[in-house]
This record gives C-alpha cells, structure tokens and sequence, in this order.
C-alpha cells in the first residue's frame, strides 16, 4: 500500500500583485528580459530613420511590501529598439545596481520601503546606493547613454548590449550624492544642467545645481536650502535662468522613523519656484508661490525680457496618488489630472505669485518637445492625454491629438527631427504602446505633424511591457 509523507516546502515565494500606478491604473511585473530580432512590423518605418529608441522604467524583480505600493520602487528596466533601414530589433534588460544585484543573489526582496531603510530585511547588505533602482530615465549624452534615478548616482549602461557599466559620479567630482533623474540639454552648449534634490540626505530641503560640459565634465556644483523639504522631479532652464520648483510633499523624517511614506501631501502649502540667473548664483534665487499647482514635469521655458515663461502639466491636487497626505488619508485621484499650463513669473513686478493659464483641453502628462528649441521660445509641445498623444501649437493654441483605444496604453513619446535642420516640430514621434487585450506591445511612429493621422508604422513585440516612463533616441545607434 502506498504512503503519504507530509512534507514542508523548503521555500514559498510572497505572492506578486498588481502595483497602483497614475490615473487609477494598476501594473503588474514583468520580469522577462528578451531579444527578438527582426520585429514583426505593420507600416514600413520612415526612410532615414535610423538610429535606437530607449525606454526604461520600473519591473520589480520582487514582490514589493503590500503596504508599499508605490510603482516608483520597482526595479529599473530597459528597453531598446534598434531602428536600421527599416528593420527593428529589440533588447530588454534590467539596470543591475547594486540592490539589484543583492536580491538576485539572495533570491528576494531584501529593500522595502521607498527611500526608506526602516522596514528593510535584516540581512540586506549596507549599500551606499540602497535607493537606486536606475528605473526613470534613459538618457542619452554625447554618445553615453545612463539610467537615471532621482536620489542616487546614475548608472551608465552600454547603449548596445544594455550591460551594466560603473556608477557615474562625474569621475568622482560630484559631492551630491543625488543627481536628477530629468537633466536638461543646452543645444547650443551642449552642456548637462541638473540638480540634486537632498543632496547630502539630510531631508533639510538640502539641494544642489549641476552643471557639466559637453564631455561630461563637472564644471558647477552650488548647494543650496529650499524654503522647505519638498518634492522637486524636474525643474526648468532657459537661456539666461534656472527654475527650480519645490512641489508640496513633505518629508518627515520623524514619519519616516515609524514606518511611514518618504512623501506626503501637503495641501496646503503651495509649489515654490525659485528663479535664479544663470551667470549668478544660488544667493541670487527669488522664490515665487503657485498656489493650487502641483507640477511633476516640465515641458519648456524660456526668458522674455524681464519674464519668465514655463509650461507645465499642472494639477491642483496630489499627481502622485500612491502617496497619503500628511494627515495620513489617501487622496482624490480626480484631482491630481494634470493640464498643460503656462506659468507666468514678472521678475519686475513685486508681487511673489505667479500667474496661471491652463489650456481649455489640453489634460495630460508626460511632456516633450522637439529638443533643439529647449531653453528658447518654441512652437510645438507633445504630450501623453487620458485619451491618446497630443499635440500643442503654443502660436494658436491649436490641439491636435491621436486617440488610443482602452485598454491600450500609450507611455510617454520622443521627438526625432526628419533630418538635420529639418524646421521645428518636423519629425517623428516614437513611443510604447501596451495592448493589454493581446498581452502585446508595440513601438509606434507617427508624423509630428499630423499625429491625428494615426501611426505611419508599428514595430511589434510578443508580449505587454511593463511601464515606461522616460527615454531617448540616438541616431545612428
């Protein structure tokens, strides 16, 4: 007679679940790392377009803390898609930092809550980079391309393979020990401005301005104080000023030390913008009030005589959900839609409010332009809508858009001029769409000048990615 043995697993895994992300929406982990050469296309791809396409964003290897939702933690992961006369390949691999790479050798989750170590496991190993992820911006550089991560160092990543190289700290230079995820390129210097929000981790408001050349080399570094210890994503720069923009999360250290939120909404506090020249310094800043804006992204700005013009996805409540209030209470999602909104700042004047003008349907996020009119007066600006991709003719204020199809799922686009010195705005748009019917993905073109024509080509992949937030394009990559 057979017998029964009762027996104990060696190992259960913690069950993945669907993560919150923005708009309601929820995202499950990927956690595939492919390469599909020849991509199954629909359209032929645009002649002359050659070049890669980089997305990444967060894929937790691991299953986050049920009470720590928060889509901004997950792993960084990178996609690429090689555009050659016409043909497309794809890669996808994870940016393996250094918590990447603890927990894939401990086979679990070891980091928990975001930018927070109270709750970690005890056996995770001290990491000088805890935080990094390297999971919100691809960005290209000169010929270099980074994963991008807010409170940390970056990591460079080998723009073909996608291996991960060093952590890049400007060849030691840099004293901050974060630098933005979102820098911004001067296109007539080619110069790499960015800052450093909590720069020495000290949750003061402590920030820093940096500054590199067009080989990547540090040439400014200033440290500063922020009016209080806010959220600043991304900030702005124009031709002859800095903007730096402190959004109402608050951090609390106290909070922190109980388990709680790294952020929480503040509604009562409005966004702060400090405005400084460029040939000054960060004594020179004039800080500015925007009552009722909240703003995660910036699309342009440019100086006007004595004003300065920024333009903005702006939401009068809470943008990023997943984070409570300060009382502890989640907030309205409703209220943290955002519209493109120009932020008006008279550095002749005396008052230290800024005047607000949203764009009657133009509700979206996630905005680009066409990157050589960065810091200057421009025309066009692209967005992602509820509804699709749009575009804004800043002249006529005309909106055209594409609408995509629930439950598709369109992530942020990239500008690529037709040629060189093609005119503004003339060029294509490339983003990553998720079927989530199929479990398919796809990377779409369309004409930047006639978006609402619909895509001129679709390279397709075999699966759904997970989501994408910021990336770049490299010609001739």
């Amino acid at each position: 007679m057979a017998t029964t043995t009762n027996r104990t697993p060696l190992y259960v895994q913690p069950q993945f679940h669907a993560i919150p992300s923005f708009y309601g929406r929820s995202q499950e982990s990927v956690r595939l790392e492919a390469d599909l050469h020849d991509c199954r296309l629909e359209g032929a791809f645009p002649e002359g377009l050659n070049g890669t396409f980089f997305g990444l964003g967060p894929d937790a290897q691991y299953p986050t803390l049920p009470d720590d939702d928060i889509i901004l933690n997950g792993d960084g992961h990178m996609l690429s898609w090689r555009i050659e006369d016409g043909h497309v390949d794809f890669k996808s691999r994870y940016v393996r930092t250094e918590r990447f790479e603890a927990e894939y050798a401990a086979r679990r989750r070891l980091y928990n809550l975001y930018r927070n170590p109270v709750r970690d496991d005890p056996d995770a190993p001290g990491l000088m980079q805890r935080d990094n992820t390297g999971n919100t911006y691809a960005w290209y550089f000169n010929g270099r391309l980074f994963a991008l991560r807010e409170d940390s160092h970056p990591n460079e990543i080998d723009p073909v393979t996608l291996e991960t190289k060093e952590v890049f700290d400007f060849d030691g230079a840099l004293k901050s020990s974060a630098l933005s995820a979102h820098g911004k390129i001067d296109p007539d210097t080619g110069e790499w401005w960015a800052f450093g929000m909590y720069a020495e981790r000290r949750w003061t408001g402590e920030c820093a301005l940096i500054v590199a050349d067009k080989n990547a080399k540090l040439i400014r570094e200033e440290h500063f104080i922020a009016p209080y210890p806010g959220m600043m994503h991304d900030f702005a720069v124009t031709k002859e000023h800095v903007i730096f923009d402190i959004q109402p999360f608050r951090v609390d250290e106290e909070r922190m030390k109980r388990g709680g939120q790294f952020y929480a909404f503040d509604p009562d506090q409005p966004s702060l913008w400090g405005i400084m020249p460029r040939d000054g310094n960060v004594e020179d800043i004039r800080w500015f009030r925007a009552p009722g804006v909240v703003c995660g992204h910036i699309m342009n700005a440019y100086t006007q005589g004595k004003t300065v013009v920024v333009d903005a996805p702006a939401a009068p409540g809470n943008s990023f959900p997943f984070f409570k209030d300060v009382d502890g209470n989640p907030t309205d999602i409703e209220l943290g839609n955002a519209t493109i909104t120009r932020l008006v700042f008279d550095l002749a004047g005396e008052t230290d409010q800024a005047k607000v003008y949203p764009i009657a349907g133009a509700v979206g996020e996630m905005p680009k332009i066409d990157d050589r009119f960065a810091m200057q007066k421009y025309k066009y600006g692209f967005f992602r809508g509820m509804g699709g991709l749009y575009r804004i003719d800043w002249e006529t204020l005309e909106i055209r858009n594409y609408p995509m199809v629930a439950p598709d799922i369109m992530h942020e686009s990239t500008f690529v001029p037709r040629y060189d010195g093609a005119a503004e705005g003339d060029g294509w748009l490339l983003s990553v769409v998720n079927h989530a019917a199929t479990n398919r993905g796809s990377l779409v073109v369309f004409d930047a000048q006639h978006i609402e024509e619909g895509p001129v080509a679709r390279a397709m992949i075999p699966y759904s990615t997970h989501m994408t937030f910021h990336g770049s394009f490299a010609r001739d990559v």
